[in-house]
């Protein structure tokens, strides 16, 4: 006895119910073709059946208990479905046979190809010949043969995997990297792949053999286990190798253990600690060792202990309230660049909370400092404990007007030099006017008070330590200051460019002298005249020296806008003091005298991949450059330049600022898969490079290998002048290695 079904009419049946039988033997009475009735559909359809069957024809055989369906079968189990050309179902042995084109879709979003499938009633166990399987992430798997057992085991026979993409050319090639093993286990529940007897093959070439290896299956996104190891050679410390183990904790913990062995030095201890919290977040990274160290006066210290720290953390208080810190130190100057964690020059720590709600803005702050130059003295180091600043601007009110109230406290020691304590209160009132042609007026008020006590105090000296003879001083200040600032905007707009010409200028009045030699400088000391700072009230970058007397400020702004993001601007500006104050500023500053230097920048970008910023400053007289930053990109990704350029003339500053600097890098991706770059940075001032590097990778969906050489022209006692070069070989699913050659510190 036959039924038919036609044209994807949807049949549930229940697996292995008895009912079933009955269901179709009823459905097959109507004649071939008939259309159903509609109480004949809803018997069926509105049974609670866990298995649906789509397919152009159905027949059942009940001498032997078997349904069969064919042409275009889908059957859905639950989250999985099941395509074949046929699908045979035995109710007696609860065995579902499929064949031809066979696919099985996977809750975890993996496809399962065959060209013949036996499972059980639920899809869940079963034999799978000719297995291939496409994972969430695209890898491929394949065996000759496949038994699944409990819906989330798989065990191929002589099965292989690889994440590369065939040969469109030739899908028969091997592809660029496989792994073959005699067994391969996909535990869908531990979310690992299990390889047993395998080799690892490159181009279809054996090169490594392993009996038992695993790695985590793509739905996973971290797991424990170890990471790319480094190798590398220095003259300091010997062979170097580090080989990392990440231990996924829980969710919101993990840690990285990090050791670096070293064969003239010994071990070191390094780790990293994450934990990400319902209010915030904190990390800590350090390292510890016993090693030896070589001293400022050449001499060693054998087995000394030598670690760093570097620690930061954020919370969330309440909706306006946060507190961090950050912390960064090191035992000594030169042991963060011998094991390359860190290059910087010096370290800040940092212990703060802050409030923001509208306008108003509240912080309190604790800050260290520690020196990593050989000519730093730590001792004399501040540190600031507390450090309070409260800011405040109004709403609009009268004639649109707003006013702000600064506040600030700080309380900065040493261990051996000046101590200074201060408050300061600063109120300020802006009031804003248009005139009937456009004009743009804003006119400002402001009186800044500061009260100030010094101890080991040497008036009139920058020392912080000096062998003078010092004093304790209490001394304060009272400095009103008002300005008038005024800007006319012309604007024109056509249809592919937009423009905006602006002149502006700007009268500030105070009274002279307000930086009397027993008020201390902590703050004010790195000052830099440029096109930033032109038209601010005070100059200065901080709240210790105040821009004292009169002055006229004046600039012409440009600003251009096209189609497709094109843009150009300029700005140029000068000061002009109306009443000249000794000493004010430092030495050829470039405000030093009553007119200023010329100060402004340039931007452009006219065209796609092509963005220039060019910021100056020029001698007020012969226009001759003090001072040129100039930052270049050009060009598509296939080939890309990227240059960064500073020159400060030698009359502008302190030594350490006497420079002119190049940093170029030329980028390019030949293609899809191949990139490479050359970078160099060099001293134009002393005609020396500082430092070359050329890099040349390829990557691709499965493998990636970059390799890397570098030479630093740089030594400081035990960090010397080295010659780098780090290979990177990456496997992608499996993770990779890398090794590194030079002779000033190990790779990472």
């Amino acid at each position: 006895m036959r039924g038919r079904l036609r044209n994807w009419a949807w049949a549930a049946f229940l697996w292995p119910a008895a009912a079933l039988a009955t269901q179709v033997g009823e459905a097959a009475e109507a004649p071939a073709g008939a259309p159903e009735t509609p109480a004949q559909t809803s018997d069926v359809l509105q049974s609670d059946l866990p298995a649906l069957i789509s397919a152009d024809q159905v027949t059942y055989d009940e001498t032997l208990g078997i349904v069969t369906a064919s042409g275009k079968v889908e059957v859905s189990q639950g989250e999985r479905v099941l395509h074949a050309d046929s699908v045979s179902y035995n109710l007696r042995n609860n065995v579902v046979t499929a064949s031809g084109n066979v696919r099985l879709l996977e809750p975890g979003g993996e496809v399962v190809f065959a060209d013949y499938v036996e499972l059980t009633g639920d899809l869940r166990e079963g034999f799978i010949k000719d297995i291939r399987v496409l994972l969430s992430d695209r890898s491929r798997m394949a065996a000759s043969n496949a038994l699944r057992t409990g819906g989330n085991r798989t065990v191929f026979q002589n099965g292989v995997f690889s994440p590369c993409d065939l040969c469109r050319d030739d899908p028969s090639r091997a592809p660029l990297w496989q792994i073959k093993a005699a067994k391969i286990v996909h535990d869908q529940d531990d979310r690992k792949i299990r390889y047993s007897s395998a080799w690892l093959e490159f181009a279809g070439i054996p090169v490594l053999y392993t009996p038992y290896f695993e790695h985590p299956d793509p739905t996973v996104e971290r797991m424990s286990g170890f990471l790319t190891p480094t190798f590398g050679t220095s003259k300091t410390l010997g062979v170097v190798a580090q080989v990392p183990y990440y231990l996924a904790v829980s969710p919101t913990l993990d840690a990285t253990f990090e050791p670096i062995f070293t064969t003239k030095q010994g071990i070191v201890l390094a780790g990293q600690v994450r934990q990400l919290l319902p209010f915030g977040q904190h990390e800590i990274d350090g390292s510890v060792t016993s090693a030896d160290r070589e001293e400022n006066d050449g001499t060693i210290s054998k087995d000394v202990v030598r670690g760093h720290v570097d620690a930061m953390g954020r919370y969330d208080i309440s909706e306006t309230w946060r507190a961090g810190f950050d912390v960064d130190w090191s035992t000594d100057d030169t042991y963060l660049r011998l094991y390359n964690f860190d290059n910087s020059s010096f370290l800040t720590s940092n212990l703060f909370t802050e409030r923001l709600d509208g306008r108003d803005y509240a912080a309190v702050n604790a800050f260290a400092f520690q020196g990593l130059r050989e000519r730093d003295i730590n001792r004399e180091a501040p540190i600031v404990a507390p450090l309070v600043d409260y800011n405040f601007v109004s709403e609009p009110w009268i004639a649109d007007s707003t006013y702000s109230i600064d506040a600030n406290m700080m309380v900065l020691s040493r261990r051996e030099g000046r101590d200074v304590r201060r408050l300061s209160l600063t109120g300020g009132w802006e009031v804003p006017y248009t005139d009937p042609i456009g004009g743009l007026y804003t006119l400002e008020a402001k009186v800044q008070t500061d009260g100030y006590w010094s101890d080991e105090f040497l008036p009139g000296s920058i020392d912080v330590n000096p062998s003078e003879p010092t004093e304790t001083e209490v001394a304060g200040r009272f400095f009103p200051q008002l300005a008038l600032s005024w800007r006319y905007p012309w604007v024109r707009h056509s249809e592919s460019l937009d423009q905006v010409i602006e002149p502006m200028a700007q009268l500030v009045a105070g009274p002279n002298g307000g930086n009397p030699n027993d008020i201390p400088n902590e703050d004010s000391l790195d000052f830099e005249f440029d096109d930033t700072n032109l038209f601010s009230l005070n100059r200065f970058p901080g709240l210790d020296r105040v821009d004292s007397g009169q002055r006229f400020d004046y600039g012409l702004q440009w600003k251009a806008t096209g189609s497709r993001g094109r843009q150009a601007g300029f700005f140029i500006g000068q000061s002009y003091r109306l009443s000249q104050e000794k000493d004010l500023f430092p030495k050829n500053s470039g405000v030093q005298d009553k007119l200023s230097d010329v100060v402004g920048r340039v931007n452009l970008s006219p065209v796609g991949y092509f963005d220039l910023l060019y910021r100056f400053r020029r001698d007020k007289k012969s226009f001759v450059p003090r001072r040129n930053e100039v930052d270049l990109k050009i060009g598509p990704p296939a080939l890309n330049l990227d240059l960064d350029y500073l020159f400060v003339d030698s009359a502008v500053g302190a030594s350490d600022l006497d420079r002119e600097e190049i940093n170029l890098r030329l980028t390019s991706r030949f293609n899809e898969n191949w990139s490479g770059f050359v970078a160099n940075r060099r001293d134009l001032e002393r005609e020396s490079t500082l430092s070359t590097s050329v890099g040349l990778s390829y990557e691709d969906e499965c493998f990636l290998i970059e390799v890397v050489g570098q030479r630093r022209f740089f030594s400081d006692r035990e960090i010397e002048e080295d010659n780098s070069i780090f290979v990177q070989i990456s496997f992608k699913t499996l993770g990779g290695f890398g090794s590194g050659y030079q002779t000033g510190g190990p790779s990472k």
